[in-house]
């Protein structure tokens, strides 16, 4: 799958399912400006398309954020799967858990934590989902997903990486020292980190 690359619309029929392996996915929803905004990112520990249970229709879009892989499934067999599955059934229902955990903690961190502990959150999360250490992104896309003042990510990024956990070129963020980056991760995202285990 490749950066951008549109998977459904909002309010489109669902065709399949799409389990991401190094791929990661952005839910997204329209903003009246114009502009859309990243519900969630869905990565390894995910699916994308679990609101058909509901029906076959998503209400928001769904476009690729970091290129990779992804396995694709066919709704109906899917479908057919959990009923006949209880251990498909019960991954299906961790993975919507988790993405529920995923919807409702930022709320939480933004009112409670500093803006360096949000962006360490949010590149410890990301990164969770992918097989690597380094993200295509801009200080920029990194502020419009935290809601916060890209000057605020340009400062936070140059104090972790004036303390080497990370090194920041344009556009491409790579972690050099996971475990130290960690430790300066807000408890939001150590109520998170044992679900992306599952």
């Amino acid at each position: 799958m490749s950066t951008d690359q549109l998977i459904f619309r909002p309010h489109e029929a669902i065709q399949f399912v799409i389990f991401p392996v190094s791929a990661i996915i952005a839910m997204q929803i329209d903003i009246s400006d114009g502009s859309s905004a990243d519900i969630v990112l869905i990565g390894k520990e995910g699916m994308v398309g679990s609101g058909v249970m509901g029906g076959n229709q998503n209400f928001s879009r769904a476009r690729v954020r970091f290129p990779g892989f992804a396995y694709k499934l066919p709704l109906g067999v899917f479908q057919n799967e959990l009923g006949q599955d209880r251990a498909f059934l019960k991954i299906w229902m961790a993975t919507t858990r988790q993405m529920i955990l995923q919807i409702a903690m930022p709320t939480v961190c933004s009112s409670k934590h500093s803006n360096e502990q949000q962006i360490v959150r949010w590149i410890m999360n990301t990164l969770d989902k992918t097989q690597g250490h380094t993200l295509q992104i801009t200080h920029q896309e990194i502020a419009d997903t935290l809601g916060i003042r890209r000057e605020s990510v340009t400062l936070a990024a140059g104090k972790l990486s004036q303390e080497g956990l990370i090194e920041v070129t344009r556009g491409q963020l790579e972690v050099l020292d996971r475990p130290g980056l960690e430790a300066k991760a807000c408890e939001c995202y150590r109520v998170m980190h044992p679900a992306m285990q599952h």
